[in-house]
């Protein structure tokens, strides 16, 4: 139980810090645009992930430095999209408000394609779940109940995500409410954005 706690609480703090990724789903879960397929892309990537570091994290991590630059790269223009979006909404403002706007050619397998997207062209994602919760696990005495710990912690966090959107939607009745989220989200994702072009060598 104790590896469980230890998994989940690392877990926890690495998902939450990915703030991309939480911003694009939580603006998806507040327009009730395939909140659940989002979160199940989610989380079950992050559970894959650490399993493969559990199972091959040593393998894994001498191939990732020659990995790490192409994938931040497309990363970073992924994330300058999605925040270009989200500016869009902001500064288009009342008339993209009503649910048949905001959903209009988003199909459910192109929320799920861009999940995984956003969720396997960070190249953190890789760094947090393959090679510092699978080193951790590795010298745990049971690996496998810290895994089950790390991979609770994004189904739980995910789900929320999912779940809190009709309610925050309801706050979000005003337009300008609406402007100043979207802004919000552009700014968030765009900081990651300009964070990951810092890190490259």
């Amino acid at each position: 139980m104790t590896e469980y706690l230890i998994g989940f609480t690392i877990a926890i703090g690495l998902i939450i810090a990915i703030g991309a990724q939480n911003a694009w789903v939580l603006g998806m879960s507040v327009r009730r645009l395939y909140p659940w397929s989002i979160a199940i892309v989610c989380f079950s990537v992050d559970a894959l992930l650490m399993c493969v570091g559990v199972l091959a994290f040593k393998t894994i991590q001498k191939a990732l430095p020659s990995i790490v630059p192409w994938l931040t790269w497309v990363g970073i223009l992924m994330l300058l999209w999605l925040s270009l979006q989200s500016l869009r909404r902001a500064v288009r403002g009342k008339q993209v408000l009503t649910m048949s706007e905001l959903g209009r050619g988003m199909t459910q397998k192109k929320a799920v394609m861009t999940a995984l997207g956003i969720s396997l062209l960070n190249p953190h994602v890789y760094l947090d779940t393959v090679v510092l919760i699978g080193s951790i696990a590795s010298t745990s005495a049971h690996p496998w109940q810290f895994w089950w710990g790390s991979a609770s912690a994004s189904v739980i966090w995910f789900s929320l995500l999912a779940a809190i959107g009709q309610p925050l939607r309801k706050w979000l009745s005003s337009p300008w409410r609406w402007r100043i989220f979207d802004g919000a989200m552009a700014g968030i994702i765009a900081w990651v954005a300009v964070n990951l072009f810092l890190s490259l060598p």
